[in-house]
């Protein structure tokens, strides 16, 4: 993963072989993209909100306002990443060599069992 400057807004970007996982406004305001029916499940779990400038995209939103908040930061940048190597995996002319144990970083991210669901079907398919 790499992490560079976020040019709107300015702040920081996190990418994965040029695919955008994720980037962190300098108010703490941490945006990230799924695929809508990712994006509907965090939020119906409370998990994070609707984009703050693009509510009916499939990105989210999530404010860090105080410590407690860091680690539900880190859990959905954490579930975006394995989003993206899932998908990217899936693609014949992709080849990640990432090293992560799908199986055991999911287990280890204690999902509900809706959004579990999601990431089965995305692997299955």
């Amino acid at each position: 993963m790499k992490v560079d400057s976020h040019d709107r807004g300015g702040g920081r970007e996190f990418t994965l072989d040029g695919r955008e996982i994720g980037h962190i406004h300098r108010g703490k305001l941490i945006d990230i993209p799924f695929a809508k029916r990712v994006r509907d499940d965090l939020i119906a779990e409370e998990r994070a909100e609707k984009h703050h400038v693009m509510p009916d995209s499939g990105w989210v939103s999530y404010r860090v306002q105080s410590d407690e908040d860091i680690d539900g930061a880190l859990w959905l940048l954490r579930v975006a990443y394995l989003y993206h190597v899932i998908t990217m995996r899936k693609r014949e002319e992709h080849s990640l060599e990432d090293g992560v144990d799908i199986d055991a970083a999911l287990t280890e991210l204690n999902m509900s069992d809706t959004l579990g669901d999601v990431f089965d079907e995305v692997r299955a398919t």
